[in-house]
């Protein structure tokens, strides 16, 4: 997805987010925020997508604050807050019979579980109110809803790649492939970055929720890139989406790095997200704010790894 001029401010306001949890101090904030202006010119002439925008910003901040995850806490703080409204989601999943509607309710737990972003510009999202607010959060509608489809598509096709995005956020992405196994017969793995970078969910973060025990696999990119970038994952996870049948791409970064590549990859790719931000909900036909749930179907497969 190529970058729009909205991005160049929200590029720079994640730059300024990154900087401030990595370092107090202010002359290294004023170091990284140089350091990205002067970068950011070039990104921009070589249309280079936005989700690789903000993993520079990261690794920029990295280099010159030193430090490795600078939002180690915050990932700590989201799972935890998750994990105290898993159990009650998994009652009222248990008490739901029909299973596209029950597919339905857990991706829409997984696309409020999306809203945990702290670094989009113009998107705002309060931690500390995520309890109480979860059931008004369950009741707006989904603006793209093709669950059906995608329910058609599961029927038949059992073997699921689930990208992941945020921690916390994964704490609902395991009630989604709960669902996928139990209700439908599926096959999960599931994935996660292979380093740092903002919010995203790594290997520490599974091993933080359990994940492991509503998946059949996880692995990583192999990466420390937002997204999904061809030539930089692993030859593990070009294997596990070669064996897969359907894609289930969670959160704008994935979105974004892989729009305009379905036909590459030659299977359903479902988006499951929360559109934080103008570029990306012009790119999908919604307004900001809307929850999508939106299928591509793909089957004439043109190799791409």
């Amino acid at each position: 997805m190529k970058p729009s001029l909205l991005c160049i401010p929200c590029t720079v306001n994640a730059a300024l987010d990154v900087a401030l949890k990595a370092t107090s101090d202010p002359d290294l904030v004023r170091e990284i925020l140089l350091e990205v202006l002067r970068w950011l010119p070039t990104a921009f002439e070589e249309d280079t997508p936005p989700n690789i925008l903000h993993s520079q910003v990261c690794r920029i901040t990295q280099k010159i604050a030193g430090v490795r995850d600078p939002f180690k806490h915050i990932k700590a703080l989201s799972n935890e807050t998750a994990l105290k409204i898993y159990p009650s989601l998994c009652e009222t999943f248990e008490s739901i019979k029909d299973d596209v509607e029950a597919l339905r309710f857990c991706l829409k737990t997984s696309i409020i579980g999306n809203m945990m972003d702290f670094e989009v510009h113009g998107h705002h999202f309060s931690l500390k109110n995520l309890e109480s607010r979860f059931k008004d959060y369950l009741k707006e509608p989904l603006v793209i809803d093709d669950t059906d489809k995608l329910g058609e598509e599961i029927s038949r096709r059992k073997k699921i790649l689930y990208l992941a995005d945020n921690a916390g956020e994964i704490v609902f992405d395991k009630l989604a492939a709960k669902c996928l196994k139990e209700r439908w017969g599926c096959g999960v793995t599931m994935v996660v970055k292979g380093g740092p970078v903002l919010n995203d969910a790594t290997l520490e973060d599974v091993e933080h929720i359990g994940l492991g025990e509503a998946c059949d696999k996880i692995i990583t990119t192999g990466d420390d890139t937002i997204g999904i970038v061809m030539s930089r994952v692993s030859e593990e996870f070009k294997q596990a989406l070669k064996d897969s049948d359907i894609v289930i791409s969670k959160g704008q970064g994935n979105l974004e790095s892989l729009t305009g590549l379905e036909k590459n990859i030659g299977k359903p790719v479902c988006y499951v997200l929360r559109v934080k931000c103008e570029v990306v909900g012009r790119n999908l036909g919604v307004p900001k704010d809307s929850n999508v749930v939106k299928l591509i179907r793909f089957h004439n497969f043109q190799k791409l790894y």
